[in-house]
């Protein structure tokens, strides 16, 4: 049922993720659990997030529900209202966790609570009963502040990264069990590439880890030196993600800083002097954000496919506590986390709805025309 804040958006309303029926089948399976931990991706997620809480609360009754991740640590106060959760964590400082869990009895099986990022042992994938892929992350935090971007909440100001040999004996474990898809998803990959992302490639390429690797994440331009283009081609890197955002040149200083039109056009000259060939380098541009004008959208689309790069629109989403949060709160009608989502372009009236599908067929046909 379609949430009443939502009632005048012509857009079906889902909710994605198991259905209540198998959800209750594999609650079925495990034993009754001291404490259960939930995390939600994205804060207009949390009518999910109630329902899972709700659904563990009536199967054990007796366990403590902790709740953390995205939801809890941009909305904590909507989080501690409504989520029924026994415990809200919020940020990534998992001592506030230790602290909790070791307030209720429980006492970890391991010798000495892990202090930081790299610390942590890698996940326990053996609990999966089939994987084509993994998902990796080899740092936390970043060293930029997008005026968009809800990172330093999430974070802090912190920015850290695994040591490359050990990012690398994860990657050979996951090789040796026949993952053939890796997918890194930091923040800042390939910020101080030198000390970071190719000692982990170059060994990728020594010791012959035949996987594709991919980032879903966008990829910071400026970093796209011809080494590491050809590095990452050698390596198997597929399809590189290049944030750009906006050609605007004031937008980009108003955002942060991070990328600009000239950093842009040296990484996809790079990359095809390495070997991508047109359709085989993409970019993120952003759509939807607060002021934006339609034609420079169309702008920057026309210049990414122009570099023979296909593009990628990026739904704006506005999110508490970021550089931008002052301007959007005015204008979405609802403080209901359900507003921060991003498919319904929140600071738009519906009114322009169609110049955004505009947009969106504009750069499928033009990404269509490297297939051809």
């Amino acid at each position: 049922m379609k949430a009443k804040v939502l009632a005048e958006i012509p857009k079906k309303y889902k909710r994605y993720g198991l259905p209540e029926d198998l959800f209750l089948k594999e609650l079925e399976k495990i034993d009754y659990p001291d404490i259960v931990l939930v995390t939600s991706g994205m804060t207009y997620w949390y009518p999910g997030v109630l329902e899972v809480i709700k659904t563990i609360k009536e199967r054990f009754p007796k366990s403590s529900v902790i709740l953390g991740g995205v939801y809890a640590s941009i909305c904590p106060e909507h989080a501690r209202r409504y989520s029924g959760a026994d415990h809200i964590i919020t940020g990534s400082d998992l001592s506030e966790f230790f602290k909790t869990i070791s307030g209720k009895g429980f006492k970890p099986t391991i010798n000495k609570i892990p202090e930081s990022f790299s610390d942590f042992p890698m996940p326990d994938y053996e609990m999966y009963d089939s994987l084509e892929y993994i998902a990796l992350r080899t740092t936390i935090g970043c060293p930029f502040r997008c005026s968009y971007c809800s990172i330093k909440t999430l974070c802090g100001d912190k920015f850290e990264r695994k040591p490359p040999e050990k990012i690398v004996s994860e990657i050979k474990y996951l090789s040796d069990k026949g993952i053939k898809n890796l997918a890194f998803y930091d923040d800042a990959l390939f910020f101080e590439p030198d000390k970071h992302i190719v000692p982990v490639l170059d060994e990728i390429k020594k010791q012959k880890l035949k996987m594709n690797i991919h980032s879903p994440n966008g990829l910071h331009a400026k970093f796209i030196t011809p080494g590491l283009a050809k590095t990452m081609k050698e390596s198997n890197f597929v399809m590189p993600r290049v944030s750009l955002e906006t050609i605007n040149k004031e937008t980009q200083e108003k955002t942060g800083g991070k990328v600009n039109n000239e950093n842009f056009l040296a990484a996809c000259e790079n990359l095809k002097a390495a070997g991508y060939k047109p359709g085989e380098i993409s970019s993120y541009l952003m759509i939807g954000m607060p002021d934006q004008d339609f034609s420079e959208v169309e702008e920057s689309i026309r210049f990414v496919h122009s570099q023979g790069a296909k593009v990628f629109l990026a739904e704006y989403s506005p999110i508490p506590d970021t550089k931008d949060w002052e301007k959007a709160e005015k204008i979405i009608p609802s403080d209901d986390p359900l507003w921060h989502n991003n498919s319904i372009f929140p600071l738009y009236p519906l009114s322009d709805w169609p110049k955004f599908q505009k947009l969106k067929d504009l750069a499928l046909e033009l990404n269509k025309s490297f297939l051809l």
